[in-house]
């Protein structure tokens, strides 16, 4: 399934759309628009998948998505069951850069600003007390209405310019792909990924998506990504893996299995080339207490079948 294309429906009187989204769940799939997105999660958890990054989110997530740029933020299972308490809020900002006049946008005093912009890419998390920061600036726009908003907006965006505290969701080679002749072939692959990272993938079977054959394939995918296939699909895993072990308190064994690995030596390696930690280490690192670390395990090997799979 390709992402679909969102288009936002402002009213006649707004520039930029302001959305105080409160419901059960994240509900909107892989999608993307050519709005540039500011989301405020407020209250919720989850995983998002945005451009070739996978990551987990928490109250609190702040981020800039930019134009085009497919993504998908889907809640953890416990706001998916109806109950009281259990809904989700977000505060969304989303903009086109064209309200940005050629000659204000480059001006000398706009250069973070334009920069913030071409960066958004590559999706940006602002982490650390930059998140504090950004959020209050963000709470005062919620709370002003008229041109207020619009110039608070913009010291919003030079806040985000100048906070050194942040990761990129996306690779610098998939933010290329974006607005390329070749991103909807790209993209038909990555999403094919997202769909079935926990299950064998065959390089045949992606190679099949892309229409080309298996050589062919594993060039262009290194190509695009600067990573093989190999690696990308283990980055996936272990993304997902990270939630399973934090937040849903799986053994690592377990957590193993069910993010698509079949051999827990495998899933080590692989975990420690990403994090510079083994799972057990980064179980202690998230601060759960000795209790429950004893629950977990990442000694020795589980073989599920001889079939090499990817």
């Amino acid at each position: 399934m390709k992402p679909f294309y969102q288009k936002l429906v402002a009213s006649p009187t707004q520039s930029v759309i302001f959305y105080n989204e409160e419901k059960p769940h994240f509900t909107v799939p892989w999608h993307f628009h050519p709005e540039i997105e500011i989301l405020y999660v407020v209250k919720s958890s989850g995983i998002c998948y945005t451009g070739d990054g996978i990551h987990r989110f928490t109250e609190g997530e702040i981020s800039i998505i930019g134009e085009n740029v497919p993504h998908w933020w889907k809640s953890d299972n416990k706001y998916l069951e109806q109950g009281e308490g259990n809904g989700i809020k977000a505060l969304i900002i989303q903009f086109r850069k064209e309200i940005f006049d050629a000659n204000f946008i480059n001006l000398n005093e706009m250069r973070g600003i334009r920069e913030l912009i071409g960066k958004s890419q590559r999706s940006i998390q602002f982490k650390g007390k930059s998140r504090k920061i950004l959020g209050d600036q963000i709470l005062k726009i919620f709370k002003l209405k008229g041109i207020k908003r619009i110039t608070e907006l913009i010291i919003l965006l030079d806040m985000m310019a100048k906070a050194k505290e942040f990761d990129y969701h996306s690779s610098e080679g998939y933010s290329r792909m974006i607005n390329s002749y070749d991103f909807s072939r790209f993209n038909s692959v990555h999403e094919y990924i997202i769909r079935n990272f926990a299950r064998p993938i065959t390089l045949q079977e992606i190679s099949e998506q892309a229409n080309i054959c298996s050589t062919a394939f594993c060039r262009y995918f290194k190509k695009h990504t600067g990573r093989t296939f190999v690696t990308f699909l283990n980055e996936i895993r272990i993304g997902y893996a990270c939630k399973l072990l934090i937040e849903e308190r799986y053994p690592v064994n377990i957590a193993c299995l069910e993010s698509g690995f079949n051999n827990l030596a495998h899933f080590n390696k692989s975990f420690k080339r990403i994090f510079h930690l083994s799972p057990t280490e980064y179980i202690k690192e998230h601060g759960l207490n000795e209790k429950v670390i004893r629950n977990y395990s990442d000694v020795g090997v589980i073989a599920l079948n001889d079939q090499p799979v990817l």
